[in-house]
């Protein structure tokens, strides 16, 4: 082949291949449809119930309360009931009126768990009338922990976010779901989650970041990133949002990887990635408010529901595993 032709077409190809890269972030970063949707569960009008093929974690308040592993870790404990599995690992309530069974809106079944964080004086809660500290700025069930800092996770819960509770302004963020590191008892530092669903004016958000170290030593750990997915909020408000949530931890190498379905719609579909962080334990979930940094000055509550939690670890899972809504089991 001649020299020069073997040029071009060598020239022709890495162009390609850039092109392409560049339009897969592109497509991950704005959110659009990225292929592989799915039904949604039969309270959605014209779908059929969708048989589940494996055993679940399934976290949800059909018991009209909750219980935990560890519940001497919050002052506040509304709506905790002894007598129920220990479906979560812990809570952090801001007060006791953080916690309500809700049987009025209502995913599937009877009850759900209405989460409401008090925006006046929140630091009045929790320990130090003076100090805002971390469980005064939250409302929040928090899920059991992965096996190991390398594994497939799969998460599925549904959220109401009502226009007339939850009003959001300018920059204003608020966390309702995120996957957090469980920190070794090393003296490393408290770190921000590697995995963070927010919701602000302009969308949705997804967090990142990872951190290789034996010994972390920032908060943000090695690197930090997100991906944005714009939408026009009002219409996820007033009703039932179904997550789906797929993420590769691996904090070592760019092998990790986001997919994220709402109402069944692909909107990530982000790979080789390095994502976690290198601790003995692995992952664990957090459902409900988070109301991190500058977001706790707000002049308004914050309220949500949250129903059908269930989580699974392992490679060979279906995305109608831990889907929210009725399916055969």
């Amino acid at each position: 082949m001649n020299k020069r032709i073997f040029t071009i077409i060598l020239i022709s190809v890495v162009l390609m291949a850039c092109k392409t890269a560049h339009d897969k972030i592109i497509s991950e970063e704005t959110g659009r449809t990225v292929a592989e949707n799915y039904a949604i569960g039969e309270s959605y009008v014209g779908n059929k119930p969708i048989q589940r093929h494996k055993s679940v974690a399934y976290e949800s308040f059909s018991g009209a309360g909750w219980n935990a592993e560890n519940t001497t870790i919050n002052i506040y404990t509304p709506g905790l009931n002894n007598q129920l599995p220990e479906f979560f690992f812990f809570t952090q309530f801001q007060g006791p009126h953080s916690f309500k069974v809700e049987s009025e809106i209502v995913r599937l079944g009877k009850h759900s768990a209405k989460l409401h964080w008090k925006h006046q004086h929140p630091e009045q809660w929790n320990g130090d009338p003076n100090k805002l500290d971390n469980t005064d700025r939250k409302a929040m069930f928090h899920g059991k922990r992965a096996s190991t800092n390398s594994t497939t996770l799969w998460y599925g819960f549904s959220a109401y976010f009502p226009s007339v509770d939850f009003t959001l302004t300018g920059d204003q963020r608020a966390l309702f779901f995120q996957l957090h590191g469980a920190k070794d008892k090393n003296g490393e530092p408290s770190r921000i989650p590697p995995i963070s669903l927010t919701i602000g004016t302009d969308g949705f958000r997804v967090g990142y970041s990872w951190d290789s170290k034996e010994l972390s030593t920032s908060i943000k750990g090695e690197g930090v990133n997100h991906l944005n997915l714009p939408v026009s909020l009002p219409e996820y408000q007033d009703r039932w949002v179904d997550f789906v949530l797929q993420v590769r931890t691996n904090p070592f190498e760019e092998k990790g990887y986001i997919r994220l379905w709402i109402d069944g719609k692909r909107r990530v579909n982000h790979h080789n990635i390095q994502l976690g962080y290198n601790d003995k334990n692995g992952l664990y979930p957090s459902y409900g408010w988070y109301l991190f940094g500058t977001n706790s000055t707000r002049d308004s509550d914050a309220i949500m529901y949250i129903d059908e939690l269930r989580q699974i670890e392992g490679e060979n899972i279906n995305y109608y595993d831990v889907a929210p809504g009725y399916f055969h089991h």
